[in-house]
């Protein structure tokens, strides 16, 4: 078993099972804007990079041939409603819960692209605030991943060496995250995106379900 002091995890398809609320809301959005809902498996593969990125890439993908859409206007309607519906049915994904009890000793931070407002607010709402020790949102002062900004701050911050710190996410992002700031990387395959993309992105490990993180590390 790998010793790890510091655990970074993402959020979205990795602590939390969010992509019905998300899709509802994009949905939504469409539907104001006059424009056809989009298939939900398409609108998970859009989330990763951030609200303003998911926005973009769902009006796009909605309104080819249908002349311009206001950018700024779909950004307000998503976010109002998604602030409203984020909780719907959104909670941790099975096993999570006992996987941060397991590592209570050792560091353990989202980093994630989501909004802070919304990450903390999910967080807060699904009883898991106690468990880490910060959140940093893609809208805080350090860099989107996957710059690796955030990760050498959390390192210097808590003193721990890369090799014993990993990041655990769902995403090609997180796991050039990773690389990008000389950790281990651990990817997820029941979150959004495809193992294919996880493997062809070279992580270290690669686990099906949240519980086999209490296997591999110690």
């Amino acid at each position: 078993m790998k010793k790890i002091n510091l655990f970074i995890f993402d959020l979205d398809g990795t602590l939390i099972d969010s992509k019905r609320d998300i899709a509802a809301s994009v949905n939504f959005t469409m539907r104001k804007l006059g424009l056809p809902a989009l298939a939900e498996d398409l609108i998970y593969s859009f989330v990763g990079n951030g609200v303003a990125p998911l926005i973009r890439r769902t009006v796009e993908a909605a309104s080819i041939g249908a002349g311009g859409v206001p950018f700024e206007q779909a950004m307000e309607i998503f976010k109002a409603h998604y602030d409203a519906h984020l909780l719907d049915t959104t909670n941790a994904f099975p096993g999570v819960r006992e996987v941060l009890k397991h590592f209570g000793d050792k560091k353990k931070v989202i980093v994630t692209n989501k909004s802070q407002g919304f990450s903390e607010k999910i967080i807060r709402g699904i009883d898991l605030t106690q468990f880490f020790d910060g959140i940093f949102g893609g809208d805080t002062p350090f860099p989107k991943k996957p710059e690796p900004r955030v990760v050498h701050h959390l390192l210097e911050t808590y003193g721990i060496p890369p090799r014993h710190a990993v990041i655990v996410g769902d995403s090609r992002v997180d796991i050039e995250t990773g690389k990008n700031a000389g950790i281990l990387t651990c990817g997820v395959t029941y979150g959004f995106r495809p193992r294919r993309e996880l493997e062809e992105a070279g992580c270290d490990y690669l686990i099906e379900s949240s519980s086999e993180l209490m296997q591999l590390f110690s």
